[in-house]
């Protein structure tokens, strides 16, 4: 184990490696979560307090974090290594705490006096497998979820070491996952240049329509890249570059693999309300048929051609001379 005697100096080196890896972090930090509450257990959190409340500088503060990982490693005869990289940053208003693990391949240099190639290691960040992002704000808050970590697919066994080390628990509100991608499809739908009011309207129409399916037709897990599909058919990058690495991408958290709730997106399809006891329920396409309309004028909601056993019951129940 090799340690810098001082954090590394902030230049246009240390920029560069950030910038890319938390653009790299950005499109693969696919899980959110909390942390373990066994302060015996889950030391990570405890250190991170201490760093921030006593503190503790950071050099030591990261000494101890990588130790807690340096021991999960020592029990996972897979595990890979790396060189550890923790970053303390602010974006968009929010502090942030980034660990990760950086790995190295082989590349090749150009000497300056020769000008022959030279071969040399550089850092690889497309191979980044283990990595975590704390929201320190939304923690101060007690807002969930705070953690956001990379737990790609079949690599799970090679990797938990690190978030077990980190105390990584998975947050597995699929309501929370559902109800964010919705609020994500909006703002995307929101934010479109170029089209009219009437236009936004209708394309969130479609976009709601289209998502209900998606999510539907996926109930023991959906994708960001099928959600995306959803959103915006012809170039569904747009939309995952839009929740991943644009500017208000920290705005939403979700997994980009979860199970949709069902309570949670049949919303996307129907109108639910209640007023005391009398409970209504429609489709969207009944609103946008025109069945059911709202008269400001009386503030009422307006049922049109009712069916014969609709009109009959209302007929008989109502009080005389109504």
């Amino acid at each position: 184990m090799t340690w810098r005697d001082e954090p590394l100096p902030i230049n246009d080196t240390l920029t560069g490696v950030c910038a890319q890896t938390l653009h790299l972090f950005s499109k693969k930090g696919n899980n959110t979560g909390t942390f373990g509450e066994d302060e015996d257990l889950h030391r990570f959190p405890v250190r991170v307090k201490e760093h921030r409340t006593e503190g503790t500088h950071f050099r030591d503060f990261s000494i101890h974090a990588v130790t807690i990982i340096e021991g999960e490693m020592s029990k996972s005869p897979l595990a890979t290594g790396g060189h550890a990289f923790i970053v303390r940053y602010e974006h968009g208003g929010e502090d942030f705490l980034l660990v990760a693990m950086l790995k190295l391949r082989e590349g090749a240099g150009i000497d300056d006096q020769s000008l022959e190639l030279t071969p040399t290691l550089v850092i690889d960040t497309d191979k980044l497998h283990e990595a975590a992002r704390l929201n320190l704000s939304r923690w101060d808050s007690g807002e969930v979820p705070y953690l956001t970590f990379i737990k790609g697919r079949g690599a799970d066994e090679v990797t938990a070491y690190f978030r077990d080390a980190l105390a990584c628990d998975d947050y597995t509100s699929s309501r929370h996952h559902t109800k964010q991608v919705i609020a994500a499809a909006e703002a995307y739908v929101a934010q479109v240049e170029g089209i009219s009011e009437s236009e936004r309207k209708q394309r969130w129409h479609d976009v709601r329509g289209r998502l209900f399916e998606c999510f539907s037709q996926s109930r023991d897990e959906v994708v960001l890249a099928a959600i995306a599909v959803a959103i915006e058919p012809q170039a569904p990058e747009l939309f995952e570059a839009f929740v991943t690495t644009g500017d208000n991408a920290q705005n939403f958290s979700f997994s980009h693999q979860f199970k949709p709730e069902k309570t949670a997106y049949k919303g996307l399809k129907r109108v639910n309300g209640k007023m005391g006891t009398i409970s209504v329920s429609f489709d969207i396409d009944d609103v946008t048929g025109r069945r059911v309309t709202y008269d400001e004028s009386q503030d009422a909601l307006l049922i049109h051609n009712p069916s014969d056993e609709i009109k009959r019951q209302v007929k008989e129940n109502a009080a005389p001379g109504v």
